[in-house]
């Protein structure tokens, strides 16, 4: 198992690949959460920001995948995506999507 990180503008950038992954997993993630994170980067564009946008365990997944989310500070236009606990072939799809 490994992990996949990639950073992405909170834009239309971030719902593709919110959409993204939840088509490749067949999980939902919270539309609410999403939101707050379109929403905390227009109100405070100065605090880093924590996510833990899914944790849970899938037939398909050997373990527990995990997905967080970061902004760094000062930074409010991107968010660190950052999904732990997943298959090489998971990975080698993710650089496919987010190199598109």
């Amino acid at each position: 198992m490994t992990d996949f990180k990639t950073l992405v503008n909170i834009d239309s950038d971030l719902r593709d690949i919110v959409r993204g992954i939840e088509r490749y997993f067949s999980i939902t993630l919270d539309k609410e959460l999403i939101e707050r994170i379109f929403k905390d980067a227009e109100e405070d564009q100065v605090s880093e920001k924590k996510y833990l946008i899914f944790k849970g365990e899938k037939k398909i997944l050997s373990g527990q995948m995990t997905i967080h989310g970061t902004v760094a500070e000062y930074e409010p236009e991107t968010i660190l995506i950052e999904l732990k606990n997943i298959k090489e072939k998971d990975v080698r799809h993710f650089n496919e999507l987010v190199s598109r």
